[in-house]
């Protein structure tokens, strides 16, 4: 049989293609990552915003995100961006509120968006959050 050397390349292509994704799985890269403890936690605030040393963690019961807060009371939000952690610091604009025992937060940025986290004492969160906004407007 004759084969045509550009199905000869695809088929090659796809093999290489399957054996790459195929190790990629073995050795258990990318995915979705996971905050298992507040010491993750606090890892991943540090990278996303370099230098922020908490002192209250709230992690995501899902290991989704986080929210946590300095000694000077600012508060940083943590959420899956791709197979990293993003984080933002909360400001005037954010909202938080409580939605079926979740805390929700807007950051009040478009791009970041909305995050639910399942954490305890999510009503004092969503206070403190809020807080942040009526300090604002005084």
């Amino acid at each position: 049989m004759n084969y045509s050397p550009e199905l000869v390349q695809f088929l090659g292509s796809l093999v290489a293609i399957l054996a790459v994704a195929g190790l990629a799985w073995w050795m258990k890269l990318g995915g979705a990552p996971e905050l298992s403890n507040e010491k993750e936690a606090q890892a991943a605030a540090s990278e996303a915003m370099d230098g922020f040393e908490s002192v209250e963690t709230a992690v995501d019961a899902n290991g989704r995100g986080a929210i946590l807060r300095d000694r000077s009371g600012c508060l940083l939000l943590l959420k899956q961006h791709g197979n990293k952690f993003a984080g933002r610091l909360l400001t005037h604009s954010a909202t938080g509120r409580i939605d079926k025992d979740k805390l929700v937060v807007d950051s009040g940025e478009r791009r970041f968006g909305v995050v639910a986290l399942a954490i305890d004492h999510a009503q004092s969160w969503a206070d403190r959050i809020n807080e942040v906004r009526s300090a604002s407007d005084a």
